[in-house]
C-alpha cells in the first residue's frame, strides 16, 4: 500500500457510534416545526398580528419546513439511528406526512433510485428531462415525480379539516402551508439537484449523463452551508459518505479538502 493510500484509508469519514445526537437533532427539529406551524396557522391574525411576527414565522417555518425534508431524507439513509432500521422508518414516514403528506415507501424508492442512477435521464428520478435544464422546468419535472394522487388526496382532506373543523384562516394555510412548503422544495431542489447536478454545457449542447462523481459541491462555511439547506450543498461528499447524517457532511467536506490536496 502506497503512503497515499494509507493517508486515505486514514481519512475515511467514521459514522457515529451511538444514535443519541441523531435522535436529539431529530426531535428538535420535529418540535420546533410543530411549534412554530401551530402558532403560524392557529395564533396569528393578518389583520392584528404584528408584520415582524408574521414575516418572522414564514421564514422560520420555511427554514423548519426544508429542516423536516432533510431529517425525512436522512431516515432514508438510515442515518438518524444506524442501529435501529425501523425507527428511522417510522420518524420519514411520520416527518413526510407532517411536511406535505408525501409517501414515505414511494419517496424512499425514487431517491435510490437516484443514488443507483445519478444523472441518467429516465432511470433517474431526480434528474431532468432529457430535453430542457432550465431552472423551471426541471423543477416541474422534479414535482410532477414525488407528487401523486395519493397524496393530492391527503392534503385536500387535511386542509378540509383545517379549514371546516378547526376554522383556520384560508390565507393561513395558503401563506404557511402553500407558499412556505413551495418555498421549502424551491430552496431544496436548488441546493440539493439542481446545482449539484446541473451538467455543463459545451458547444451549445449539454452532458447526457451526470454520474454522482460529477456532483457539484459548495465551498462555503459550515454556518452559510448549514443556512443554505442544511449541508445539503455539500453534495459530492454526501453521495461520496452517503452513511453521514447531514450534520456530519461539513466533516466529509474537510476530509475531501484534505484528500484533494494529497
Amino acid at each position: 500500500m502506497t503512503d497515499k493510500s494509507m493517508v486515505e484509508n486514514k481519512l475515511q469519514y467514521i459514522p457515529p457510534k451511538i444514535d443519541f445526537k441523531g435522535l436529539i437533532i431529530a426531535f428538535i427539529i420535529f418540535i420546533l416545526f410543530i411549534g412554530f406551524w401551530y402558532h403560524a396557522l392557529f395564533q396569528i391574525k393578518f389583520t392584528k398580528t404584528s408584520y415582524l411576527d408574521i414575516t418572522g414565522t414564514f421564514f422560520i417555518l420555511e427554514f423548519l419546513y426544508t429542516g423536516l425534508f432533510i431529517t425525512c431524507h436522512d431516515a432514508m439513509h438510515g442515518t438518524i439511528t444506524h442501529r435501529y432500521p425501523r425507527l428511522n422508518h417510522i420518524i420519514g414516514y411520520v416527518c413526510f406526512s407532517a411536511y406535505a403528506w408525501l409517501d414515505y415507501r414511494s419517496v424512499y424508492e425514487k431517491h435510490w433510485r437516484h443514488h443507483k442512477h445519478t444523472g441518467i435521464v429516465n432511470d433517474d428520478p431526480d434528474y431532468h428531462n432529457g430535453r430542457s435544464i432550465g431552472f423551471f422546468s426541471w423543477y416541474f419535472h422534479f414535482l410532477c415525480e414525488y407528487a401523486s394522487i395519493k397524496q393530492v388526496i391527503k392534503m385536500t382532506v387535511w386542509v378540509s379539516i383545517l379549514l371546516l373543523i378547526f376554522s383556520v384562516p384560508l390565507i393561513n394555510i395558503l401563506t404557511y402551508m402553500l407558499i412556505c412548503g413551495l418555498c421549502s422544495s424551491l430552496r431544496l431542489f436548488y441546493f440539493g439537484t439542481y446545482i449539484p447536478h446541473r451538467p455543463e454545457i459545451i458547444n451549445g449542447k449539454f452532458e447526457e449523463i451526470m454520474s454522482w462523481e460529477k456532483s457539484k459541491s459548495s465551498n462555503v462555511n459550515r454556518l452559510i452551508s448549514f443556512l443554505c439547506c442544511y449541508h445539503f450543498d455539500y453534495h459530492l461528499e454526501h453521495h461520496q459518505w452517503p452513511y453521514a447524517p447531514w450534520w456530519d457532511l461539513w466533516k466529509c467536506k474537510e476530509i475531501m479538502k484534505k484528500m484533494n490536496h494529497l
